[in-house]
């Protein structure tokens, strides 16, 4: 290929991972996504009263937010990081296409009122949610798998940013919400170590693209050793934007999770456009020569092509693979898969795992 033609190629390569990463950004924002940014969502949200108590129903989420809070604003959670450093935790129910958002002390506090016990999935998303969007991400994992959510919620997109600067922005506040992770993850600690009714259920640690960043600086700050080890019986690094090299360093050293998964994808073209703008590899698109003794790594590629999100059913979107959905179904309800079966999984030829048939 001649120079010209690389520099076509470049161009090409830049616009359309770039496009597709920040597809929610003010700068692309197709006419399907022009209510991406709107307060109209708000109108089916509000703030529970004080006094007022919660109704179990299927449809409900924990959410832990480092968010602004604003209670007597309609839109009462806002795009940036609070400046008192202060995590709030909420329960939130949704009914009739409306969800009523309650303050609770605490994780366990939030898990009492939902009067259940299923298998749990503490899940981290990636970038471009406000809280309406998470939320909205958080349900549609527990009605998807039927399991327990307990969320991570950090600002990971600023309206009035533009496409450069929203990307830093995420994972700058990525970054900065480890500490915030340590805490749930201790109050979660507390409940398995004094509630034996968790005997049964899986729990499972489950990050989502530019949410590794949080998950990557705990286990390289060592920060999860105050934890209990195995902790979470599986942690999944799903499309993980955050860089490969030496990743092998930080994950071996961590006994958080009883297993370690890592799903991978080359032609994820978000990751493609991560990497432009990062200046660097991304693990989530190739894991590299140097892989984690502790982990399993999952080729989705031959499954999904160049599509970064695998395991959501998301409004607008394709599908998802009924090969992927019955795979996510397995690991968060606690059913490993066998890889020896040679209907769903084939080896990979340079030795990086397992491709997802």
């Amino acid at each position: 290929m001649n120079l010209l033609g690389s520099k076509i190629v470049f161009k090409y390569s830049l616009y359309t991972g770039i496009t597709l990463l920040l597809s929610g950004c003010k700068l692309f924002v197709p006419s399907k996504y022009q209510n991406y940014f709107s307060d109209q969502p708000w109108d089916n949200i509000r703030l529970a009263k004080t006094d007022e108590i919660p109704q179990v129903v299927d449809s409900m989420v924990i959410m832990r937010s480092n968010r602004e809070f604003y209670p007597y604003r309609k839109k009462f959670l806002g795009d940036k990081i609070d400046s008192t450093q202060q995590d709030r935790t909420f329960l939130v129910i949704a009914k009739n296409s409306k969800w009523i958002v309650y303050p609770v002390k605490d994780i366990n506090s939030g898990i009492s009122l939902t009067n259940k016990k299923q298998d749990l999935v503490v899940y981290v998303e990636g970038m471009g949610k406000n809280f309406y969007h998470a939320g909205h991400r958080a349900f549609g994992l527990s009605s998807q798998y039927k399991v327990l959510v307990v969320m991570m919620d950090y600002p990971s997109i600023e309206p009035e940013y533009g496409l450069i600067k929203n990307f830093r922005y995420a994972r700058k506040n990525s970054f900065a919400t480890a500490p915030s992770l340590i805490n749930l993850l201790k109050e979660l600690d507390n409940e398995k170590i004094a509630g034996k009714d968790w005997t049964k259920e899986n729990w499972t640690l489950f990050h989502h693209s530019m949410g590794n960043i949080m998950l990557k600086r705990i286990m390289k700050e060592r920060s999860d050793t105050i934890l209990s080890p195995g902790l979470f019986d599986l942690v999944v690094f799903n499309a993980a934007c955050t860089e490969m090299k030496n990743h092998h360093l930080w994950l071996e050293q961590s006994k958080l999770g009883k297993i370690n998964i890592i799903h991978y994808n080359q032609d994820d073209r978000q990751l493609k456009g991560a990497r432009i703008l990062a200046l660097k590899r991304q693990l989530g698109c190739k894991p590299g020569r140097h892989l984690a003794k502790n982990a399993t790594y999952i080729d989705f590629n031959p499954l999904v092509g160049p599509r970064h999100s695998t395991f959501a059913e998301i409004p607008l979107r394709p599908p998802i693979h009924p090969h992927a959905r019955e795979y996510f179904n397995q690991i968060f309800n606690g059913k490993y898969p066998d890889y020896k079966n040679k209907d769903k999984f084939s080896k990979v030829k340079n030795g990086t795992g397992y491709y997802l048939k």
